[in-house]
């Protein structure tokens, strides 16, 4: 409540909301004061004339009303309230971000019939920031704006290489089921280097041990080959179950998202380079480091979906930014969970706070100890997915203190 009121406070009365409902072409924007006296409305465009209008239209009313300060408010949609926050930034116009859920919450509870509008909304997004409802995100720049930006780029390729591996592992079922006895993963070297030109188990018979091992090897591009899996790949191929009728495009298929999977693969490469390389001349990096297991493409992703931590002023507000904070749901004596997170913040950072933190629970016996403390205590003792989410609470405590106080890890001083 203190930060709503704080929130509240930074809004000094007499100062004009514009709120803006971001689109592709036109931005609709409604004019109101901190009484909700409406002051009129206007569009403008993404290009210089529009964000030059914009900035024309808050100089006037600023003039004419002698208001203390002109707001301009948001949602971050898309990229579009980027370019915006960006052209307002260089000209020293104060920008404030709203959360789009908030905003949709707010209309339906509002409106009965739930409509939505360019005008709903923007009068709404500029509503909630007449009563302190919104966020203090800003534009990051410099090296914490390229961070976010390679490892918004790595989580792309990322599940784009995760589809393309469904898309294998959905063609050998159908070509060679029995496969999945020799390779653990369709993806390892002497798996693709076999599936590319020989997943049909018809033609993989016809073909005598050295030549079969000698287009493979072809097909590897000098990698080492597992001999004994190729084997066993031969030696099941006779009595496959694999569909014949279609077995020709399938195979045609399957090389050309191999192809997709390698291209996708050398890029993740390169951009894992790029993140490793950036995040080594932040000074957060040393620190970050020093937590045993964490490597360094998790902290990159970290501080890059945390952004310039001298944004923030403690621990508890990357918890918040990351949705893991306890939000209890309870209704009477009835209560779904005890401890469930909110998960309101950002998903990323979540999910790499997640991985972080199984692999601490493997590499540090002190956090591996509370881990398991936190499940074992006399009262309040918390299931194995709730201590999880304390632990990743955790995780960023310490990440904060590390960064905060420029100490490296210490052990011995989890509790």
């Amino acid at each position: 409540m203190r930060r709503l009121a704080a929130k509240q406070a930074s809004v000094k009365r007499g100062t004009i909301i514009f709120g803006v409902d971001l689109a592709k072409r036109d931005n609709y924007v409604h004019i109101m004061n901190t009484e909700a006296i409406a002051l009129g409305h206007m569009r403008f465009t993404h290009d210089a004339v529009g964000y030059q209008r914009l900035r024309e239209q808050i100089a006037t009313l600023q003039k004419d009303y002698d208001a203390p300060e002109v707001i301009v408010a948001m949602e971050p949609t898309g990229y579009y309230w980027k370019l915006v926050a960006a052209d307002l930034e260089q000209h020293t116009k104060r920008y404030v971000l709203v959360n789009p859920y908030t905003v949709k919450k707010h209309r339906e509870g509002d409106q009965i019939d739930r409509s939505k509008t360019d005008p709903r909304d923007a009068f709404f997004i500029g509503e909630l920031v007449r009563t302190g409802k919104f966020t203090e995100t800003q534009l990051l720049h410099g090296r914490y704006a390229q961070l976010r930006e390679l490892c918004v780029l790595d989580s792309q390729l990322l599940r784009n290489q995760q589809q393309v591996r469904n898309y294998i592992n959905n063609l050998v079922g159908q070509l060679f089921p029995e496969l999945d006895q020799v390779f653990a993963d369709f993806t390892g070297v002497t798996a693709r280097a076999l599936l590319r030109n020989h997943a049909v188990p018809a033609q993989l018979t016809q073909l005598s041990w050295e030549t079969l091992v000698a287009q493979v090897r072809a097909d590897s591009t000098g990698q080492r080959l597992m001999l004994k899996k190729l084997r066993q790949a031969q030696t099941l191929a006779p009595t496959s179950v694999g569909l014949r009728d279609t077995a020709r495009v399938q195979q045609m298929a399957l090389r050309t998202h191999i192809e997709q999977w390698e291209l996708q693969h050398a890029q993740r490469q390169q951009a894992g380079s790029e993140i490793n390389t950036l995040f080594q001349t932040l000074a957060e990096a040393p620190y970050m480091l020093s937590v045993p297991r964490l490597g360094v493409l998790s902290a990159a992703h970290i501080l890059a979906e945390i952004g310039d931590p001298r944004r923030y002023q403690n621990s508890g507000q990357l918890i918040k930014l990351a949705g893991t904070q306890p939000a209890p749901n309870t209704s009477g004596q009835r209560t779904r969970s005890r401890t469930p997170m909110s998960h309101q913040g950002r998903p990323g950072l979540r999910t790499t706070l997640y991985y972080a933190v199984l692999r601490l629970i493997q590499a540090c016996p002190q956090f591996q100890a509370v881990y398991q403390r936190l499940q074992e205590r006399p009262t309040d003792r918390l299931l194995p997915m709730e201590a999880l989410g304390a632990m990743m609470n955790k995780l960023l405590r310490i990440l904060w203190t590390l960064i905060r106080y420029q100490k490296m890890y210490d052990p011995a001083q989890i509790s």
